[in-house]
């Protein structure tokens, strides 16, 4: 995968850039499962921290032995929140259809590997079966659905992703686009 630092604009007709530099070991591998945009709360408590600190600085609230401490926390800090921002994709027109188009397809493809609300009241589903569409490769995965399933750092065989697999490229592709990212919402009644 590209190394990138950070990703501005989203662009999806070359090569998809999911994860940013906060989600990159020192080898420039993916270390995390979801990027870190994902988890609206980072980005809040991030913020949250580093108002507090400069509150803290600007109000002589700290005993002095605190103060050259905070700072450097507070720079820290800034640049953690600086290139969280900078990592989210900004997508807009074509690039937001596609992302739109790859949530879609994925939706139907999880959708039907899910054992149906009913078949699971009724006691129809099957144990092994469920756990062997979540831990095997069951969904094929179009060239373009592909592409971003490898942005999104999901293993592949052949062209096919387990279902859990699918689930975290639809999860992102949703929260990209602003939506619920709840898969219990793809289950059929």
């Amino acid at each position: 995968m590209e190394q990138v630092q950070a990703a501005p604009t989203a662009d999806l007709g070359k090569k998809y850039q999911i994860f940013g530099s906060l989600d990159l070991d020192d080898k420039g591998r993916v270390r995390s499962t979801y990027p870190s945009w994902y988890f609206g709360h980072m980005t809040e408590n991030l913020k949250e921290e580093v108002n507090r600190m400069e509150h803290q600085i600007d109000n002589d609230l700290l005993p002095r032995s605190e103060v050259s401490i905070t700072k450097d926390r507070l720079v820290s800090k800034k640049k953690q929140l600086k290139e969280l921002e900078q990592s989210i994709p900004n997508i807009v027109g074509r690039d937001k259809d596609k992302v739109a188009k790859i949530r879609d397809e994925l939706g139907g493809a999880i959708s039907e590997s899910m054992f149906s609300r009913d078949q699971m009241k009724k006691g129809l589903s099957d144990v092994a079966q469920e756990l062997k569409r979540k831990t095997e490769p069951c969904i094929k995965l179009p060239a373009e659905v592909r592409q971003f399933a490898e942005a999104c750092n999901v293993k592949m065989k052949n062209g096919m992703v387990t279902r859990d697999g699918a689930a975290k490229v639809w999860k992102i592709a949703s929260k990209l686009l602003g939506e619920s990212s709840n898969t219990e919402a793809l289950r059929r009644d």
